[in-house]
Parts: structure tokens; C-alpha cells; sequence
């Protein structure tokens, strides 16, 4: 940007004197943030959804609890959305490290206290706390990502979301076989160990990089020695992006994107199973979809640095659509092993083409505020889908007419990517 009286360090060098740039304690590196925010996703996100199904049956076998009532659970999980254009606005004015940290150990206690439940409310109460702790453990992936590396923007966004799918490649594995040799109450006590850990690394190594002064500024003390200066940085003002369509049209792709997997992700082995799959073959399923999710993430971020971010989030929804149509119905022979990994492929896409979209028409100067508030159209796929999820398998013992709803809201979020048109000024190119 032209007239910049500061920049932002991107060197490996780091200007630390004799430090290196790859001391965790001091980083001046940004793989260090993008491996923190790797970690996140991959504990928060692969203990909430893809070892969901291992708690919610042993909840039903030990409390009676119908499945409608377990996985209205999933549903707190707009509690931490609702939050976002808060938390967001705090990561914009004060950067992510405390908030992010304090947020993860939030989540993290809902876990270590599960195993002392005894009452259906009481597995709500904590999964309030555990969602309430997500509100702030995604945002900061696409402003730390556009900060550290806007030329490698998607790839390197990919890299950092690939967690989310591999938690679903090893995590259940791991906590299922500590609740098969352990019970339920040790593989929370697990998981709150781990989610523990995660939180001490962002304490340690989740920095944006430091705004050095120019040469004329530097004995300017009216000049505010922060890490990050909003000012400074390219995009609109929250009050500019609240007029835009765009912001709206925005909320219900993210309400889109999400619905697979707030809704059918959870319940995908149990509906394999209901289908006549045996569960090994179900839970081998899941694995390749998983797999597929890390594939997406760096795939469709390089085909949305190449054809736009909108446009590969338009091929993602497409691919998406094919393979919940033939996932509604896999008792078709073979048809599992190809709609498992094409459905990983596109659903991998969402998280790493979203922060793109956002960077494109709206920039990074408010972009936590403007991620909170679309993220409100994940809130109402997170607060309704697994509800209505719950309900369809138990009034009609199949989870099909969610796959199929999901297809159609799929088909309108393509027409909203196509409504959003190009953007006026993608802000990312003059970074």
C-alpha cells in the first residue's frame, strides 16, 4: 500500500538480533501461528464432530437419552457464533493470542468435568461452555494467514485448516480405543488433557507479525508501539461492510457450507450402519472422507488463488451436491468409495475459500468483526441441523430427507456465490 509509514515484518530473519526466527518463545516466523492454528482445529474440531458419535451412544446407552435429545447438543454451537462479532472486534483491536487461549480453555474444562454428569442438563450446561469456547478458535486463521503470507495466501490457509479433517483421521481411533479400554469418562479426561496443551501453545506462539516503524517514524512517540495497527491495513470499516449485500448475501453461504457438516458429519457412521454398512466399513469411510477434507483445503486454496475464491467455492458446492446424493443411498455396491473422498474433497474446501471471500471483498481491517457476523448463518445451521437431524431419525428412521434438503440448499447457496459478482476491489492485491 502506497504512503505505509510502517510494514509488516514477513522474514524469516525476524529481526530479533541473535534470536531465531523459529524460537517458539519469541517467533517471528509465521509457520509457528499457522501450526497453532493447525493444532486448534484439529483437537477442537475432531473431538466435536468426529468422536461425537463414540459419546453420544455411550449417553444413550448409559442415560437412556434419545438421540434427538443428544445431539441437540450440537446445537450450542451457535452460542459461540452469536458471540463472534465480539470476539472478532477484540482480535481486530488487540490481536488473537489471550482471547484465543482463554477461549480454548474454555472448551477444554467442558471436557475435563463431563465425566461427573449425571443429568441431561448437565450435558447441556457443558456443552454451552464447550461451544461457547469456539467462538473465537477459528477466526483468526484467515487475518493470521493474510497477514503472514498474502502472495501464499491460499495455500497456506489450506495448510492451516487441513487440521480440521485430521482430527477426523486420528482422532477416533485414539479415543475410541481409550473409551473401549477406559470408558467414556477417560476419553473426556483425554480430550480435556489435549485441548489443555493447545491452549498453552497459543499462549506461547500465536503472533501476528510486528509493525516496524520506517525510518522517520521511529523517534515519533505519538506513534502507538502496538502489534498490529487496523488503520494500516486494506479493507472496510465494520459500519461500510453492514451496507454492503454482499455481507448477507455471505451469511447464508456460510449457512450453506456448514450444514453438512454441523448436520450430516456427525451422524454419517450411524447412517451408514441404519443403511445396511457394516460399521468397520462405515468408520473406514469416514477416515477417506477426512482424508479427503486435507486434500480439499490445499486444493481448492490453490484453484481459489488461480479462478477466485467464489467461483472454486461455486465447483465445491456443485461437487458436494453429487456426493450427498449418493451418500443419502450407499447400500448401492462400491458407490461409498467414491462419494466418501468426493465429499471430503469439496466439504474441505469451505474453511479455506471462506477466509478468501472475506480477504477479497471485504479485506483484513475489520475482518474478525465481518467473520463474526456472517458467522451467523453458521449459528443457525449449527442451531437447527442437527436438531432436525435428530428428529428425521427418529420419527423416520432414516436420515435421508437431511441429505436431501441439504442438496437443495446447496443448489440456492450457488446462485448467491453467482449474485455476489466480482468484487470491486479485491484487497488482497494491493497487500
Amino acid at each position: 500500500m502506497e504512503n505505509q509509514s510502517r510494514s509488516l515484518t514477513n522474514k524469516s530473519s525476524g529481526g530479533n538480533g541473535s534470536v531465531s526466527a523459529w524460537n517458539p518463545f519469541n517467533p517471528s516466523h509465521g509457520w509457528w501461528a499457522v501450526a497453532v492454528c493447525f493444532a486448534i482445529s484439529t483437537t477442537l474440531v475432531g473431538f466435536s464432530t468426529y468422536t461425537f458419535a463414540l459419546f453420544g451412544d455411550e449417553m444413550a446407552y448409559e442415560f437412556g437419552w434419545t438421540r434427538t435429545q443428544i445431539n441437540a447438543s450440537l446445537s450450542f454451537l451457535a452460542v459461540g457464533q452469536i458471540l463472534g462479532p465480539l470476539i472478532g472486534r477484540i482480535i481486530d483491536l488487540r490481536g488473537p493470542r489471550i482471547i484465543v487461549a482463554v477461549c480454548v480453555g474454555l472448551t477444554a474444562s467442558s471436557y475435563l468435568v463431563r465425566p461427573m454428569m449425571t443429568e441431561l442438563w448437565h450435558w447441556y450446561a457443558l456443552s454451552f461452555i464447550q461451544y461457547a469456547g469456539f467462538s473465537a478458535t477459528m477466526t483468526p486463521v484467515g487475518r493470521i494467514v493474510g497477514l503472514w503470507f498474502p502472495k501464499a495466501r491460499g495455500r497456506v490457509m489450506g495448510v492451516a485448516m487441513m487440521g480440521n479433517n485430521f482430527g477426523g483421521v486420528v482422532l477416533p481411533g485414539i479415543v475410541g480405543a481409550v473409551i473401549a479400554y477406559g470408558g467414556w469418562q477417560t476419553g473426556y479426561y483425554l480430550q480435556g488433557l489435549l485441548t489443555s496443551f493447545i491452549a498453552i501453545t497459543v499462549l506461547v506462539a500465536l503472533r501476528e507479525p510486528r509493525i516496524e516503524p520506517s525510518p522517520q517514524d521511529k523517534n515519533n512517540k505519538e506513534i502507538p508501539d502496538t502489534r498490529s495497527n487496523i488503520e494500516k491495513l486494506p479493507g472496510m470499516e465494520m459500519s461500510q461492510a453492514l451496507r454492503s449485500r454482499n455481507l448477507y448475501l455471505l451469511l447464508y453461504i456460510l449457512l450453506v457450507g456448514a450444514t453438512p457438516f454441523a448436520s450430516l458429519v456427525p451422524q454419517l457412521i450411524s447412517h451408514y450402519v441404519n443403511e445396511g454398512i457394516s460399521s468397520t466399513t462405515a468408520a473406514t469411510a469416514m477416515s477417506i472422507l477426512a482424508l479427503g477434507g486435507m486434500g480439499g483445503k490445499v486444493v481448492f486454496g490453490i484453484l481459489g488463488e488461480r479462478i477466485t475464491a467464489r467461483n472454486a467455492m461455486m465447483v465445491s458446492f456443485l461437487g458436494l451436491s453429487v456426493a450427498l446424493l449418493l451418500a443419502a443411498n450407499p447400500s448401492i455396491p462400491g458407490i461409498i468409495w467414491f462419494c466418501s473422498p468426493l465429499w471430503g474433497l469439496c466439504m474441505g474446501a469451505f474453511g479455506t475459500l471462506t477466509n478468501m471471500i472475506v480477504q477479497d471483498y471485504f479485506g483484513l481491517k475489520s475482518f474478525g468483526s465481518i467473520m463474526g457476523v456472517a458467522g451467523y448463518g453458521t449459528a443457525i445451521s449449527f442451531g437447527i441441523g442437527p436438531i432436525l437431524a435428530g428428529l428425521s431419525f427418529d420419527h423416520l428412521d432414516s436420515y435421508r430427507p437431511m441429505f436431501y434438503g441439504t442438496i437443495a440448499v446447496m443448489a440456492i447457496g450457488i446462485f448467491a456465490l453467482k449474485a455476489m459478482g466480482t468484487p470491486e476491489n479485491n484487497y488482497m492485491s494491493e497487500q
